[in-house]
């Protein structure tokens, strides 16, 4: 095996006292999928970050990119040293071209312009290379998440990059765009590019996966060759316990179910949603399972009042209830937690307090006003 393109050694991060990161290691070729896992919180993220640059690791361990030390100071000094990280949330401006998000940061200009015309030139082997089906000149707005994914994979390699790191790719994404980014992610492989993945998905991790890296409460707990890689011996490495120790043998689902509370029937939208119902019981979880695109989001915003049915009732407690908005939902009891958090779940510019009290905020002012402001 040839030397290592990248070497993490001894790398550790703590946020106010509280160890993140714990002397971790990692090595990572070229030309290798490099998947790193770890259950939430485990320093996956983190460990990325300081690569990258958005974080300052603690004093005292190394980073070696093709065996020379570096000192990684900010996302542009990750770029500049041949690194490309792609988040879980998407980091396009939607209200500019592809070709400019491709350039944000490093714009042609003359004459005090932006060279729109040589930026679209310039990008547009790059996008045939990715079997990209859209123009440098489109609109990131109105491109899918997977196009979305491409244009950020487009930026990377734009930027030379030797290491490209993959947050949870395929969050977003239907089973074919999923299909569609393995084969470009194998495609890149093939050409030398160094990928770290990362993803709870063991199905990805199999298919994908040179190598695999496991964290486990800030610390290395083990890496696996590509023969090694189970299911049982990564969930060993993340949780610490065997898999079997996970389910109770003697459970039952019904003992501890009371009455229903909700029951959707026959719930229909016109579109993706054709005449759904479900019961959920009192101290029971209800799992509303699917591919992207089956309909569960829109069942759930038609629930809540978020969307216009077309027919079918709501129960609560056992009787009728007519539920028109997100508001009379949360009067009526129901809470609804949206994927998207960052665009429809929260006020990103406002306080935690604020956007706590949002749901209650008819009920708490007085005279017009919130208390305390």
């Amino acid at each position: 095996m040839n030397d290592p393109i990248l070497e993490m050694r001894g790398v550790s991060k703590s946020f106010f006292g509280i160890k993140a990161l714990r002397a971790v290691d990692l090595t990572v070729y070229a030309g290798e999928i490099h998947a790193l896992m770890g259950e939430n919180g485990a320093g996956k993220s983190t460990l990325m970050k300081i690569l990258s640059g958005a974080y300052r690791p603690d004093p005292g361990g190394e980073i070696r990119i093709e065996g020379h030390p570096v000192r990684i100071e900010g996302p542009l000094g990750g770029r500049a040293a041949g690194i490309s990280i792609i988040y879980q949330e998407l980091s396009l401006a939607p209200n500019l071209s592809v070709a400019e998000n491709i350039y944000l940061g490093r714009e042609i200009s003359r004459t005090g312009l932006l060279a729109r015309g040589a930026m679209r030139e310039a990008v547009g082997p790059i996008l045939k290379r990715l079997g990209a089906d859209f123009q440098p000149s489109t609109l990131v707005a109105h491109l899918s998440m997977g196009q979305r994914q491409l244009v950020e994979i487009a930026r990377a390699l734009h930027a030379r990059s030797k290491i490209l790191i993959m947050d949870e790719p395929t969050t977003s994404l239907s089973a074919a765009e999923s299909e569609r980014l393995f084969a470009l992610i194998r495609q890149l492989r093939a050409e030398g590019l160094a990928i770290i993945y990362i993803s709870h998905r063991m199905d990805e991790v199999y298919a994908l996966g040179d190598r695999v890296t496991v964290l486990r409460d800030g610390r290395l707990v083990g890496s696996l060759d590509k023969a090694e890689i189970r299911a049982d011996t990564i969930v060993r490495l993340m949780v610490g316990r065997d898999v079997s120790s996970f389910y109770k043998k003697d459970h039952d689902p019904e003992a501890g179910r009371g009455h229903p509370v909700l029951a959707a029937i026959d719930m229909a939208d016109g579109l993706r949603v054709k005449g759904c119902s479900l019961t959920v019981h009192a101290g029971e979880v209800v799992g509303l399972a699917g591919l992207i695109g089956a309909g569960r989001t829109e069942l759930a915003h038609l629930i809540i009042g978020a969307a216009h049915k077309t027919s079918g009732r709501l129960e609560l407690e056992g009787r009728p209830v007519e539920i028109r908005t997100p508001g009379e939902a949360l009067e009526a009891g129901i809470a609804y937690l949206t994927e998207d958090r960052k665009a429809l779940g929260l006020f990103l510019d406002m306080s935690c307090l604020d956007n706590i009290n949002l749901a209650v905020l008819g009920a708490r002012c007085e005279a017009r006003l919130v208390p305390g402001s």
